[in-house]
């Protein structure tokens, strides 16, 4: 009897977990006019690289003669959501949104991404790589989340989606930044001056992907 209960479980199990990949399996997704909206988050390291006048006059005229250059490592952390439609299969437009957190402060990252997904056949893991600009803040020098919005921001990744249901993909994901932009201290004065900002991130992103 104990025998019998246990093939009939296994039978259960096992037909169970078919019929669910089977189901995953026959839905074709990431084709022309689906949406997908994406929530991520980035853990990784940062190199933030300032260039400045290191001594300078005060007086009518500011002399920069003497520039410093100073190297600091932060760890990164981010918040991201994401909204990508299919233009046409496996090619999405997908604008980003992030909140930051590096270089001892809160930056924000509003992006535009191109992210083309592949259709491996008889898999349900589908690679995918994305080349997104847009703009950043300083988080060091800013007034506030989404003010001065003046760091160009190159975006790249690759990583791998894990449909999990019909509608529900795990991501995971190696993503690449690049931040550049200046800062002016005290403008329309005599002191003013400005500094140059270069930042390079590497970080792992895990998230997840829901399907419309």
């Amino acid at each position: 009897m104990k025998n019998i209960i246990f093939v009939l479980t296994i039978f259960v199990v096992s037909t169970s977990c078919y019929a669910q990949v089977n189901e995953i399996s026959e839905r074709q997704f990431y084709k022309q006019g689906d949406w997908e909206f994406g929530f991520s988050s980035n853990i990784g390291s940062s190199s933030v690289q300032t260039m400045g006048p290191h001594s300078w006059t005060l007086t009518n005229t500011l002399h920069y003669s003497d520039y410093y250059e100073v190297t600091e490592n932060w760890i990164y952390l981010n918040l991201g959501v994401s909204t990508g439609f299919y233009i046409v299969n496996g090619l999405s437009i997908e604008p980003e949104l992030d909140i930051n957190s590096y270089a001892d402060g809160w930056s924000v990252t509003i992006l535009g991404n191109l992210h083309y997904t592949f259709d491996l056949q008889q898999t349900n893991i589908y690679p995918y790589v994305k080349l997104g600009y847009g703009l950043s803040n300083d988080p060091e020098n800013s007034d506030g989340l989404f003010e001065a919005l003046n760091f160009k921001t190159i975006n790249a990744g690759a990583g791998v989606k894990f449909m999990y249901f019909s509608e529900l993909a795990i991501r995971m994901e190696i993503n690449y930044r690049n931040l550049n932009g200046s800062n002016t201290f005290y403008p329309d004065t005599p002191d003013s001056y400005k500094t140059e900002t270069t930042s390079s991130i590497v970080s792992v992103l895990i998230g997840i992907s829901i399907l419309l």
